[in-house]
């Protein structure tokens, strides 16, 4: 199988400072994303709830109904979230769907970034893909032709 090559344009270069991964550091560091990513999942669970039972409610003065709870759990959720996604943000993840569980870990492949790419439906990380391609250009990571220690 031969290597997998794209070409390289200026958005792809690495950037100082930014945390990157190699395959073997970001399935270590899985363990601790997969719970984050579990509570980010659970939050936007409530948070949808609360917008789709709220959405119907809102508004009417029967008393049934306080605007201000509903507002103020919402706000709630939000900071829940904002926490859990620093929390990602500070391991060196990015969230890309909060529903689907699904993030990524910036990596260095023949001198350019890539991400490594994983959802809560995935065992490990499997697959991988350009910076503008996002979920739809997912490749195996196999692909890439490669030990695990190399993509960092």
């Amino acid at each position: 199988m031969g290597t997998y090559h794209a070409s390289v344009d200026h958005a792809s270069r690495p950037q100082a400072g930014k945390k990157y991964f190699t395959l073997a550091e970001a399935h270590r560091a899985l363990i601790l994303v997969r719970r984050i990513v579990e509570d980010i999942q659970s939050v936007e669970t409530q948070r949808r709830k609360l917008i789709d039972w709220a959405g119907g409610q809102l508004g009417q003065k029967s008393g049934a109904v306080d605007d201000r709870a509903i507002e103020r759990r919402f706000d709630l959720l939000a900071a829940e979230m904002g926490r859990l996604i620093d929390e990602l943000a500070e391991v060196g993840v990015e969230l890309k769907d909060p529903a689907r569980g699904l993030v990524d870990f910036p990596a260095i492949f023949e001198g350019r970034e890539i991400l490594l790419c994983w959802h809560t439906n995935e065992t490990s990380i499997n697959h991988w893909h350009e910076l503008e391609t996002g979920f739809a250009g997912r490749r195996p990571v196999a692909e890439l032709s490669i030990s695990p220690e190399t993509v960092g």
